[in-house]
């Protein structure tokens, strides 16, 4: 009537179909998309200030295409090689990327070449605090 379960015996799924997963590289995965949604909104926007500022829509357009291809590869060489890293370090490197971006979009704007260094230190140094709190908050501990 009823099958034995003691450890050893083996267990059988019946009237369940196991479907074969697919190989972890082909599933949908944020590290090219999150890289890319911020390429695209930064690029955009270094473009919208550019041709604002006075530069002509292509002369803008390249900028803002070149400058949103450096950060998609900056971020997306941060998502691949941070996981790894000490928080300490991935922290410094999360708040350099955005010091540096929010930096170069305030000099683009026309702003003093120290208060676009004065923005980007702050905003860098704000995004260091901020991801160093949440990496040790969240650490991964090992299982017990």
């Amino acid at each position: 009537m009823n099958a034995p379960t003691s450890p050893t015996s083996p267990t059988a799924l019946v009237g369940r179909h196991r479907h074969p997963r697919l190989p972890r590289s082909l599933r949908p995965s944020a590290s090219w998309g999150v890289p890319a949604v911020l390429a695209v909104l930064f690029g955009g926007w270094v473009m919208f200030v550019a041709h604002n500022q006075g530069s002509t829509i292509p002369t803008a357009a390249v900028f803002g295409v070149v400058s949103a291809a450096v950060l998609g590869a900056l971020c997306f060489a941060l998502g691949r090689m941070t996981p790894g890293l000490m928080p300490e370090i991935r922290a410094a490197l999360y708040g350099a990327v955005l010091g540096c971006a929010l930096g170069f979009l305030h000099s683009v704007s026309g702003g003093s070449v120290y208060r676009s260094a004065g923005i980007g230190l702050g905003a860098g140094v704000m995004m260091l605090a901020i991801s160093f709190y949440v990496f040790h908050v969240r650490a991964e501990r090992p299982r017990e």
